[in-house]
């Protein structure tokens, strides 16, 4: 990161007076409370708010960590007992850290106004300050700096304020709670880095959901539901911090409950489930890498006030956890890492997609409200309509079993092609460690050989994404080139190479589109397909195997008619032998570790 040095001198050049002097506690009343809840301030002022808080107390430092697709700094303000901003020093002092993540969304800007908050009542008053003496903070006030200017008060219609905010994409229109494990966007470039130097202990990324309707001010989710997370920290995240998460919660008057999808919309009582998410999202990519996330989606329909108090309690309850338990979550973090980088965690599948089954459930009070569904006049659909005067509790099964519905067996090792060198960044930006093997060699590898792809007929995130691949896969000696990337899985991101390499991962580089060449066919081979007339009868003279299959093939009516289609049987026999690694995925898998 690096020191902004330069903000007062920033604020000049756009004619901003800027001041050195330490500001009074009533300078530090943010836009938000002066304003009763109804406006939150633009970049310029939210981050003129930050030096105040530099300026008041040493604790506070600015820093960049990278600059948007419009040029614009990312900007991260670390909180800490003794004004460190080393993640190393930080934690030579005892001290686990908090990465607080708001604007990830920027019509969602609840976590950059409780962040203010926060922070101001713990300088100023002194509120829980105790809490830097076993956590240190690192705050991300607005990561998508750019969507978060675009502000307007019609972005986000059905929002309970405030008046105006930002949009939901970046200025590139992608969604960065969508580009973790492809990284597209500055943004999340920058972001990475950030989060490979400073491994936060916890990440809370503070979104706003609508959907369904009900009490709770914030749903949460952490990706314990699967196998995301390995197994010593997902009992430890289970046990002690979702479990005190909710008590302090609710003590406070701020009950949460799991971010969930009713069996049918608009009736808890019929049944709810947890959706497992992947890499792709924010609280997935922390578990994936043996670290908390935690997602926060405030109820887009509650009081933006309410909102904004309830992030603030569960920042400062997710501290006092970690601060009151970061002995032990350090020693289950570590353990976690060497597990994960160990041949024992890969003598079972890594699962990659659940499904939630009727076979456990248990009964739980849902805070709903009580409602009624009526014949609209407008459209002539069912209209569910909520009453807020009446709030009720209703027993509702929670869909508590999950089965895997694809797995991957991992590798000892990937072997990467050298030539797809925008993958090889990507590498670097997930901290995945890897070796460039300095010769070629042969090597029995397994691998997937595609016949073909389905893509999706719409684009997302301005790729095409494949929605379905046809490949098989055999084992087979190969050569791999000099230069070639060789990742050895006893790593901590060993799992993350797997999301990115395996193609029938979710969000892996295949869905998003990067090997696209590889998928199907050439259109470039130069032979004709009249020359199959000749080379056809030649193939079938040599080979008694192509005969038998050919003549089998004949027996099909449809097939014996179309002349194309038995020119082809042949053409795609020449064009495979003479491009025969052509539809070869780039990373082969390394089963056997003593070829290594």
């Amino acid at each position: 990161m690096k020191r902004l040095l330069t903000i007062c001198a920033l604020m000049l050049l756009m004619g901003t007076a800027c001041t050195t002097t330490k500001p009074s506690p009533e300078e530090l009343i943010t836009l938000v409370e002066q304003t009763d809840f109804v406006q939150t301030p633009k970049a310029e002022q939210t981050m003129a708010y930050f030096q105040k808080l530099a300026d008041y107390s040493p604790m506070v430092n600015l820093s960049t960590f990278g600059q948007s697709a419009q040029g614009r700094d990312l900007v991260a303000v670390v909180l800490d007992k003794d004004g460190l901003q080393d993640p190393e020093k930080i934690r030579k002092k005892g001290r686990a850290i908090i990465l607080v993540e708001s604007c990830i969304h920027s019509g969602e800007p609840d976590g950059k106004d409780a962040t203010m908050i926060f922070i101001r009542d713990m300088l100023v008053e002194g509120k829980d300050i105790e809490l830097l003496d076993n956590v240190s903070f690192l705050f991300i006030p607005i990561f998508n700096i750019d969507g978060h200017e675009d502000f307007r008060a019609t972005n986000r219609i059905n929002q309970n304020g405030p008046a105006e905010l930002g949009t939901r994409n970046t200025a590139q229109q992608l969604n960065l709670n969508r580009d973790f494990l492809k990284a597209d966007a500055p943004e999340m470039r920058a972001w990475l880095k950030l989060y490979n130097e400073w491994m936060p202990e916890l990440f809370i990324d503070v979104h706003v959901t609508n959907g369904a309707d009900f009490q709770y001010v914030t749903t949460y989710a952490i990706e314990n539901h699967g196998t995301m997370m390995e197994e010593g920290l997902r009992q430890w995240t289970t046990d002690v911090f979702e479990k005190q998460l909710n008590e302090q919660m609710t003590e406070v008057g701020f009950p949460m409950f799991l971010y969930a999808s009713f069996r049918n919309s608009n009736a808890p009582e019929q049944g709810i489930f947890i959706n497992i998410y992947d890499p792709r999202y924010s609280e997935a990519y922390a578990a994936a890498r043996n670290r908390i996330g935690l997602l926060l989606e405030n109820h887009i329909y509650k009081p933006y006030k309410q909102r904004v108090m309830c992030t603030i309690e569960a920042i400062r309850a997710s501290a006092r956890i970690i601060g009151q338990n970061k002995a032990e979550l350090f020693e289950v973090v570590e353990r976690a890492d060497k597990a994960v980088s160990s041949p024992e965690y890969r003598r079972k599948p890594m699962d990659l997609t659940y499904r939630a089954v009727n076979r456990d459930s248990v009964w739980i009070d849902y805070l709903a409200w009580e409602r009624e569904t009526v014949k609209s006049d407008l459209s002539g659909a069912d209209w569910t309509r909520h009453n807020y005067d009446k709030p009720i509790t209703v027993k509702a099964p929670l869909i508590t079993s999950y089965d895997a519905t694809s797995s991957v067996q991992l590798p000892e090792a990937y072997i990467f092609m050298p030539q797809w060198t925008d993958v090889i960044e990507l590498f670097d930006l997930h901290d995945i460690k890897y070796t460039r093997l300095t010769e070629p060699k042969k090597i029995e590898v397994e691998t997937y050989r595609y016949n073909g792809a389905t893509f999706s007929t719409r684009q997302s995130e301005g790729r095409i994404p494949v929605v379905k691949t046809d490949y098989t896969t055999q084992t087979e000696t190969l050569e791999y080139p000099a230069g070639s990337i060789l990742i050895d899985m006893n790593q901590p991101s060993g799992r993350i190479a797997a999301w990115l390499l395996e193609p029938s991962a979710p969000g892996s580089l295949v869905y998003w589109g990067f090997f696209n060449q590889v998928l199907q066919p050439t259109n470039e081979f130069w032979i004709r397909l009249g020359y199959m007339e000749e080379k056809g009868r030649e193939l079938l003279a040599k080979d008694p195997a192509l005969k038998a299959e050919f003549d089998e093939r004949m027996k099909d009516p449809a097939f014996a008619g179309d002349s194309n289609a038995i020119l082809n049987f042949f053409y795609e026999r020449v064009r495979k032998a003479a491009h025969q690694n052509n539809e070869v995925h780039p990373a082969w898998r390394v089963m056997d570790r003593s070829q290594l």
